[in-house]
């Protein structure tokens, strides 16, 4: 069947609209580190980001966002009048300390802002934020170690709260098998992405996309995703959701 005119104007108008999507963001920027650019193979950063609704003048929320390499990215997309959080807690700093501080060293990415807290104590303002990435560590909320033991009700409340109703969040992590729920939390680093889906209709998010852009079928999906055959690379579900806002309490 023969497009319409009108079927290739809107077809056209929906491409140029995905190429704005990420035409603010310079994968090549002089201030990416070499090891950014060897995660962009992988982490498909544009692609991912074009998820979201992301828009100059925005805050968003890097929860548990590690060396910054999204942060850094965002930062990009919302622009000067925009607002990157940062956020670490004190056990993640160890382990990204260093390339953290890399980052922000020159104070050139004025529009992110280190933010370091405790996951029980974000100290966020209600409504506040547009949008949350929270990457590859959804699964760290049902993992326990001494020093390291997150509410997940809490937490995903405290997110709620300070979303804007509407507001969305990515939630991206490594894949456990299908079924499995929480068994591979501890010793794996992965979760189940039903459990996953369950888990955040549960705490009232609606799921408004999910992608496969992530996908690795060749990853089996149970064994630690620091072993070097699958490090960088593991099957990951990709979860777009919606802030469901039902009362002025924001719950």
């Amino acid at each position: 069947m023969k497009k319409t005119v009108l079927q290739c104007f809107i077809a056209l108008s929906l491409a140029s609209f995905g190429s704005l999507a990420t035409a603010q963001i310079d994968l090549n920027h002089a201030h990416r580190s070499s090891a950014d650019k060897v995660r962009d193979v992988t982490s498909k950063p544009l692609e991912t980001i074009a998820l979201m609704p992301i828009k100059e003048g925005m805050t968003v929320l890097d929860l548990l966002g590690g060396n910054g390499y999204f942060s850094e990215l965002l930062s990009q997309q919302v622009g000067a009048t925009g607002k990157v959080l940062l956020h670490n807690n004190k056990a993640y700093l160890p382990f990204v300390g260093k390339d953290l501080e890399a980052r922000l060293a020159d104070g050139s990415l004025k529009n992110v802002v280190r933010y370091d807290r405790e996951v029980d104590q974000l100290g966020l303002a209600e409504n506040s934020l547009d949008a949350v990435f929270f990457v590859m560590s959804y699964h760290d909320m049902y993992h326990v170690k001494p020093n390291w033991k997150i509410d997940d009700k809490d937490l995903m409340g405290q997110i709620k709260k300070a979303l804007k109703p509407n507001g969305m969040m990515l939630v991206i992590d490594h894949s456990a098998p299908l079924g499995s729920k929480l068994a591979q939390t501890q010793d794996n680093h992965r979760i189940d992405e039903e459990f996953v889906k369950a888990s955040l209709t549960g705490f009232g998010f609606e799921i408004v996309k999910q992608s496969d852009l992530l996908r690795n079928p060749a990853d089996p999906r149970n064994n630690l995703v620091f072993e070097p055959s699958v490090r960088g690379k593991t099957d990951r579900f990709v979860f777009v959701v919606k802030n469901v806002k039902t009362s002025s309490t924001g719950y």
